[in-house]
């Protein structure tokens, strides 16, 4: 089976599935599967287009053309020989069904404002758009790693009779998350300690597992996955503390390592900029000074909570890895990229396990 990190139908992750809300995942944590989906044809206008980029599409059961869930609230298809992410293009199967979705909101106007707004089922607004191409930009001049590139950008009229609402259409080269590959690793830890007397219930997220040795399981741990999971924080860390010192922050939306992308040789980048703001745009080294501090601490919450989500400590101890290689990967700004021979081994092993252990929704 070939796996194609472009098109990742094997993962599970938070909120970089397909889920049936639009929560903070740090707040209301749900394990998700990728979901086939089905698109079709929605009428836009042009208003700027880089290169040969597919039409704005928008989810509908009685679609043609196959795509696959990133994120709740976006699309991955193949269009040519190339894959490439819609996104925006509604949160489920039937489309854009819900109006005043209530998310908060950034602008800059000498300073950095922050106010609720009551978004139309997630669509992106011309603001944010043009902002995510503009820190795209910047952050490529740096050397940052960007492996989804926006390549058109369609104005929608949205289900609401709103008029700015935005498509953006970015070509990918990975939508691989970093809490996917995690979720993976921990699946096989899991399998690992408990065989088939465990079970994850991804529709009641459930988490169910019979007695077990904690001190056999860590020295386990220890022995076959601990590194991997500290690496994955440490190079995380690293990306952050290489924002910072570019004069930029993550972002209070972003700070959330589904945001963090695995790519086939290793490394690992980054998508969903429209919350990055910097210190010049800012103009207030104080402000700026605790965005930092909270990036750091939402990532920190982000490795924590997600594994916390399994009530079991073997997953806690994973959780506190994680954290202690972002510390070290922040501090020492440095990393290693991954092994890709072993990211393969580790999904494929997945792929042969999951139906065992993980009831889908």
């Amino acid at each position: 089976m070939e796996i194609d990190f472009r098109y990742p139908f094997f993962a599970i992750g938070f909120h970089s599935g397909w889920s049936e809300n639009n929560s903070s995942p740090t707040m209301n944590l749900s394990l998700t599967r990728r979901k086939k989906l089905l698109l079709k044809k929605e009428k836009f206008k042009e208003i700027k287009k880089i290169s040969l980029a597919p039409p704005f599409m928008v989810k509908d059961k009685k679609g043609s053309v196959n795509a696959l869930s990133s994120g709740a609230g976006s699309s991955i298809i193949k269009f040519g020989e190339k894959y490439f992410k819609i996104k925006r293009n509604g949160y489920r199967e039937e489309g854009f069904v819900k109006k005043g979705v209530p998310d908060r909101e950034f602008s800059l106007e000498n300073g950095l404002f922050e106010e609720c707004d009551d978004e139309d089922a997630g669509l992106l607004s011309l603001n944010d758009a043009l902002r995510e191409m503009q820190v795209e930009e910047e952050l490529k001049k740096s050397s940052f790693l960007i492996p989804q590139k926006i390549v058109a950008l369609y104005s929608i009229k949205n289900p609401f009779d709103e008029e700015n609402s935005v498509a953006i259409i970015q070509e990918i080269q990975t939508d691989f998350r970093a809490d996917e590959y995690c979720s993976i690793l921990l699946t096989n830890l899991f399998y690992d300690v408990f065989g088939k007397n465990c079970q994850i219930d991804l529709k009641k997220s459930r988490f169910k597992f019979g007695r077990y040795s904690l001190g056999k399981a860590l020295d386990l741990f220890e022995e076959k996955y601990s590194s991997k999971f500290f690496q994955i924080g440490r190079n995380i860390g690293r990306i952050y503390k290489s924002l910072h010192l570019f004069g930029y922050t993550r972002g209070i939306s972003n700070s959330w390592y589904g945001n963090e992308l695995i790519c086939e040789d290793g490394n690992i980048g980054l998508c969903d900029l429209e919350s990055c703001f910097s210190e010049k745009e800012i103009k207030d080294k104080n402000l700026f000074e605790q965005l930092k501090k909270t990036d750091i601490m939402l990532a920190k919450t982000a490795f924590y909570e997600s594994m916390n989500y399994f009530e079991n400590s073997l997953a806690s101890f994973v959780g506190v890895r994680l954290i202690e290689g972002f510390e070290e990967g922040y501090k020492i700004n440095k990393a290693e990229k991954l092994n890709p021979e072993e990211i393969k081994k580790q999904i494929a092993k997945f792929i042969k396990i999951r139906n065992k252990i993980i009831e889908d929704d």
